[in-house]
């Protein structure tokens, strides 16, 4: 995998996260892949949803032994409802992980969709993220949130506290630093000599 991070706890919840394939080749003894298989053997032309880190491996073999498909978040119907206004649709609710899993199935999408969708989603969501990082009442405007989301949210919100406390303390006046006076004097000196 190769946008994988080996010690993020998200990343291998979203590796985890099972896609839908179609295997081209016979494969003995692999039956238990497909849960409505009745063989020990899995046969070509069987569709199934596996583990996006097996998926990955099985079709970066030569020859591939399936075909990754889109999952439903990403296809059609979806990036329609996204692209008309993607502040009204819950991510948590579709996939906890929507933008990191996005990025690892864009590379199986051939139209190049699922990259505009995931920008586009992000730009019509980013208001909404202002807002909920601003918010006090967290529980309630994170609700929509995909789970990165509420990670820039928490750590937008921690920031927004931060500054405020900086400023309402006001006892530390912000003053011009020597390296910058010092630049300054120089500056004019040289100014005055020609």
């Amino acid at each position: 995998m190769s946008c994988s991070n080996y010690l993020s706890i998200t990343d291998i919840l979203v590796s985890h996260e099972k896609v839908p394939c179609k295997f081209f080749y016979d494969l003995p003894k692999m039956g238990f892949l497909d849960p409505s298989a009745v063989d020990d053997d899995l046969k070509a032309g069987t569709n199934t949803e596996i583990p996006l880190w097996l998926a990955e491996s099985l079709h970066s073999r030569r020859p591939p032994l399936l075909s990754v498909d889109l999952p439903k978040i990403y296809k059609d119907a979806y990036r329609e409802i996204l692209n008309a206004d993607a502040c009204t649709v819950d991510l948590y609710k579709l996939g906890q992980h929507f933008y990191e899993l996005g990025c690892y199935v864009a590379k199986y999408d051939i139209k190049g969709d699922v990259t505009n969708t995931l920008i586009n989603t992000f730009k019509q969501r980013f208001r909404m993220l202002l807002t909920a990082s601003a918010s006090n009442d967290s529980i309630g405007s994170m609700q929509p949130l995909s789970g990165s989301e509420r990670k820039f949210a928490a750590a937008a919100a921690v920031t927004e506290n931060a500054i405020s406390m900086w400023l309402q303390r006001g006892d530390c006046a912000l003053k011009t630093a020597n390296m910058v006076a010092n630049h300054r004097k120089r500056k004019r000196a040289e100014m005055e000599m020609f």
